[in-house]
This record gives structure tokens, C-alpha cells and sequence, in this order.
């Protein structure tokens, strides 16, 4: 039987009707490629009402975190509302004459991906007002059976750390506003329609349904495999590959020897995990038009079971070859680095700058992650 995902469940109901709010991007289409907006706008019983959209906005073409203003859809005579603009969280006056909210996104599966901080909003946004949130479930693309932390320690909340949850988390969207729903004292009315036929260990390259990037820099399935450790070095002054084919997989700087760090990293990887010399040149992002090198990371694996943990490895071996180059960045008006932001703590930026060995980090990380593992199964909408 043919995999599908949670929109044509929710569309077939018999009691689907009313005025909709519909939050999702480009990756919101059915495996034809139609957007769930145009099947929602010619239901029946549906009518569509208004569109919000997350970071990116709703072709997720946005720059990472770039702030996106309020728009129109033209072909469909619609206001789209920005959350990640003047607002993160829709306003009363958002929901004002809508009957229901209908959330349909693309996720990736890892904690500062923002997308999760916007399906929060938009719960705790529900709840408050008293609509009914149905969530269209889609697949983990990184798989739902592995979790890796470090978890969120309190003080450390930001937009891509809105959860607290480890940094590989192993649930889908609809699993994940579920178990979120439940922590709260007044929680939303939510359904979720989940996918058919999908299992936790399912690839997306078996689902046989069509790639939409769900932002710039997510550019195939493969590319989020290495997600949740690489993006780390988004912290840093070193490029996680955004602006070039193969992010989160080239990483490297103007001022990198990439044979040094090779031969720090390559005992450190995992059997199923290649690394190679690379040189590259950003389109756009850290050290745009300039010649970097550093490394470009492979594996033979769909899902890998340590991806976090060849981050934190990749950047210990760059800061022990490469003495004093490597720093920790922060944004404008933040006195912490963005690193521990995505890191959910400041142990894990110290651990790396004092030397501890990655094993004893990635322990760490994996302690903290497995309290959350056992308790997210509660919430298993897949076998």
C-alpha cells in the first residue's frame, strides 16, 4: 500500500468544514505536488480563509533567519500572516472569524529548526482562544527512532531552542504537538491526521512522493542527515556549507588546513561516515565569494544513529588542530553565544574549549536525551 500523508486523511473526513486558518510553506503539497491550500480552497465544506507561514515565509525561500513581512497569495486572493516578522505568535485578531487552525508542514526532526517553535505558538495561540488545531502529520525526515541531546537546560529557551526536548528528538510534528499539549494547564483541542502507511524507520527516499525543499538551505533528504551535529557550527565562525550544494556536509574557512583536521577526525568517524578535502566558494552566507576549505562529509547511511555526535567530534578536531582560530559568535544584542543557544547549554561550548574528549560529551548529551526517548513513546502515532 501506498504511503500518504496526513492532509488527504483530514480532506476525506466526512465532518471536515468551516472557515480555515492554514499555517504551512512550499512543503506543504500532497504527492501529486498540489499545495494542501488549493485543495483545502476547493473543498466543499472548507473555506480558506487566511495563511500563515514561519521562517522562511510561505515559499521558504526566505533567508535563514531573516525577518519576512505580511504578504498576499495572488493566485488565491489570500493575506498571508507572518510569524517571524513583528510577530511570532498569531493575535486575536489573526484567529478573529476562523473556525478551525490547520497546521501542515515539512519538518526536519531537530530542536532549533524552528518550525517547532511556531507549531508551539500556534497551540499555545489555540488554547487561549478556544479553536481547534488539526495538525496534517508528516514524516520525520531524519527518522523517528533515534533521539540524541544534549537536552534544553533552563535559562537557555530562544526560538531555536522553544522546546524543551533534546536536539534529535525522533517524533513527527503531529507526535511532538501531542506530547507538547499534554504539559499544558490549559491544553489545545488538537487532532491529528496522521500519514498512512509510514513507520518510524522509513527513509524519505521510500516514501515515493516529491522532494520541496523546507528551507533554502535544506536542499535534499541527505542534507538533513548531518543536521542536527554540523548545524552547530552555524556558532562559529566556520561555514556549515549554507550557500553551497551540499550544506551542513562542506564545512570549512578561509583559514582551515583541511589536512590537519583530517587527520585529527578521521579515526573519530564512524565506519558508515567518509570525510575528504574540500574546497569551496559560499553563494551566499559565511564568507560569501570567498575561497574556504575544510571538509565534506559522506555517509552509505539514509539514517544516521550519532549525527550530533559527529558534530560535536568534527569541532573538537578543528579546535585541536587549529589553536586559537576557532570562535564562538554571538548575535547582536545577545550576550551568550549563539552556540549555546543551539547547544541548549554552556557545557557543551566549554567542554569543547577546555578538551574534554568527545566521548565524555556526547555522554553527557545522551544522558540528558533519555528520559525524553522513553517518554516521547507514549505519543507513537507509527509503529
Amino acid at each position: 500500500m501506498k504511503f500518504d500523508f496526513g492532509l488527504e486523511q483530514f480532506l476525506s473526513a466526512p465532518n471536515a468544514r468551516g472557515r480555515v486558518g492554514l499555517i504551512s510553506n512550499a512543503t506543504g503539497i500532497d504527492r501529486h505536488g498540489t499545495h494542501v491550500a488549493f485543495r483545502i480552497a476547493s473543498h466543499g465544506n472548507l473555506r480558506l480563509q487566511r495563511l500563515f507561514s514561519p521562517e522562511h515565509g510561505f515559499w521558504s525561500d526566505a533567508p535563514d533567519g531573516e525577518a519576512v513581512g505580511h504578504g498576499l497569495h495572488t493566485k488565491l486572493n489570500l493575506p498571508i500572516v507572518s510569524l517571524y516578522g513583528d510577530r511570532r505568535i498569531p493575535q486575536p485578531e489573526d484567529l478573529a472569524g476562523l473556525d478551525l487552525l490547520v497546521y501542515d508542514i515539512q519538518d526536519v526532526g531537530v530542536r532549533f529548526y524552528t518550525y517547532i517553535s511556531t507549531l508551539r505558538n500556534i497551540i499555545d495561540a489555540a488554547a487561549m482562544a478556544g479553536a481547534p488545531v488539526h495538525i496534517l502529520d508528516r514524516p520525520n525526515l531524519i527518522g523517528g527512532t533515534v533521539v540524541e541531546g544534549p537536552a534544553l537546560t533552563p535559562g537557555f529557551e530562544s526560538f531555536v531552542g522553544h522546546l524543551p526536548v533534546p536536539i534529535r528528538y525522533g517524533l513527527t510534528p503531529g507526535e511532538l504537538a501531542l506530547w507538547y499539549n499534554s504539559k499544558l494547564k490549559k491544553p489545545a483541542d488538537i487532532k491529528v491526521w496522521a500519514c498512512r502507511n509510514y513507520h518510524r524507520t522509513t527513509t524519505f527516499s521510500d516514501l515515493g512522493v516529491p522532494w520541496v525543499k523546507p528551507s533554502p538551505s535544506m536542499t535534499s533528504a541527505s542534507t538533513a542527515t548531518f543536521y542536527p551535529g554540523t548545524c552547530l557550527f552555524e556558532g562559529t565562525n566556520v561555514s556549515e556549507g549554507r550557500g553551497t550544494e551540499a550544506p551542513f556536509q562542506i564545512l570549512g574557512a578561509p583559514w582551515v588546513n583541511p589536512a590537519l583536521w583530517l587527520a585529527e577526525l578521521l579515526p573519530k568517524l564512524p565506519p558508515e561516515v567518509s570525510a575528504r578535502e574540500a574546497s569551496f566558494r559560499p553563494a551566499f552566507g559565511k564568507f560569501e565569494g570567498k575561497t574556504c576549505r575544510g571538509i565534506r562529509l559522506n555517509t552509505t547511511q539514509s539514517i544516521l544513529l550519532n549525527a550530533v555526535g559527529i558534530g560535536i567530534r568534527a569541532i573538537q578536531a578543528l579546535i585541536a588542530t587549529h589553536a586559537g582560530e576557532v570562535e564562538f559568535l554571538t548575535k547582536p544584542q545577545r550576550a551568550v553565544p549563539f552556540f549555546d543557544f543551539l547547544a541548549g547549554n554552556s557545557w557543551l561550548r566549554e567542554g569543547l574549549l577546555s578538551g574534554t574528549a568527545s566521548r565524555t560529551l556526547e555522554e553527557r548529551a545522551n544522558l540528558e536525551a533519555s528520559g525524553f526517548s522513553k517518554e516521547r513513546e507514549s505519543f507513537f502515532l507509527y509503529p
